[in-house]
């Protein structure tokens, strides 16, 4: 019994050597092969700089002024959500904003929240398992319009990935903590007013810091995933899987060019990647939500898309040009165009009118 906790207890120790040793393997590929790496780095800039910034980092600031507005809701409960999701109203903005924001936004929001007293732990933790989706910028635009060169595809993407993620938070329901609600004190702000002048800038300074470390991580994974074509001629087959794994961005593109089905892709692009799993890290061991759970959830996740996307397709045929699936290198555009993002943005901005014409009149 005694050798046997010994080893249990040697199982760290040796995950921490392998971790060195990988490590360490990859610090001697990255001085051997640096031009590839650089290369990678390079790719990861562009499409920081072409799409994750233009279709991200305005509702990163959305989602900032929503955290520090949605204060003023006094209601306990909004009986739809909470029949439907068992959630408070202040949910709905996060699962808005998970929809229409991309990736981290969604989890971002629902932690900051819950630091704010506006959710409970748990009722965090099951938003964070259904919140992590692309924003309908980046599917339409760059996904649909730039990869595959059809827009209806992109669009075809979007509604498989919110169905399986609306699916996924009415099953999170049964979660639920019976008696769960939210803590009395709703507006701590109430004492203490804050301008929105303030608010404003305090959200501008907090998107800034999320998006730098959202391409953070897209760059130091685009860099890995260069070096992925390191690998043997045997097993360059498994490059666009692998990739898919480590960096979502890049490995939509390794995955258009295998020439893949589109549920295919459509289930990759659930699953996110380490890169996107990174960017919500730090959110996620706030809450307390498992990675297991978490990793779960992206898998089923992706399952729930690929078969609504199997099923639009049956109704809703699309044809990608071949030129474009079968390019050695696929362009991003600058701009990439979504109608939900920018009805979404049109409402941001009359709320910011309304706002600072009310704050004029009480002053």
């Amino acid at each position: 019994m005694q050798k046997r906790l010994l080893r249990v207890r040697e199982i760290p120790r040796l995950a921490n050597w392998l971790l060195l040793a990988g490590c360490g393997a990859l610090a001697l590929l990255l001085v051997m092969d640096s031009p590839l790496a650089m290369q990678g780095a390079r790719e990861g800039l562009a499409l920081s700089g072409q799409v994750i910034i233009p279709s991200m980092y305005p509702f990163f600031v959305i989602g900032g002024l929503f955290v520090q507005l949605i204060g003023n809701n006094k209601r306990r409960k909004s009986a739809l959500l909470w029949k439907l999701l068992r959630q408070p109203p202040a949910a709905m903005g996060v699962i808005l904003l998970g929809l229409l924001g991309g990736y981290p936004l969604g989890a971002k929001t629902a932690t900051q929240l819950m630091e704010r007293g506006q959710l409970t732990r748990g009722q965090a933790q099951r938003l964070q398992l259904f919140c992590v989706n692309a924003g309908p910028a980046y599917l339409i635009g760059a996904v649909g319009s730039a990869l595959l060169g059809n827009r209806r595809a992109g669009l075809i993407l979007f509604i498989s990935m919110a169905a399986a993620s609306l699916i996924i938070g009415l099953c999170t329901r049964f979660l639920a903590v019976e008696n769960e609600a939210v803590p009395a004190d709703l507006s701590p702000e109430q004492t203490h007013p804050i301008g929105f002048d303030q608010r404003l800038l305090s959200s501008v300074t907090q998107a800034t810091k999320s998006i730098l470390s959202v391409c953070a991580w897209v760059v130091l994974f685009s860099a890995l995933c260069a070096l992925l074509h390191r690998l043997p001629m045997s097993a360059w087959g498994a490059i666009p899987v692998l990739n898919v794994f480590l960096e979502v961005s890049s490995g939509a593109a390794a995955v258009i060019r295998a020439n893949v089905a589109l549920p295919v892709l459509c289930a990759a692009l659930c699953w996110g990647g380490l890169s996107v799993h990174c960017q919500v890290l730090g959110d996620i061991k706030k809450t307390g939500l498992p990675l297991r759970l978490f990793w779960t959830s992206r898998l089923l996740h992706g399952g729930l898309a690929a078969a609504f996307c199997l099923r639009l397709l049956q109704w809703f045929p699309v044809s990608m040009p071949t030129a474009v699936i079968a390019g050695s290198r696929v362009g991003v555009r600058m701009w990439a165009v979504s109608a939900p993002a920018a009805s979404a943005l049109l409402v941001f901005c009359a709320f910011v009118i309304l706002e600072l014409d009310l704050n004029r009149k009480i002053c």
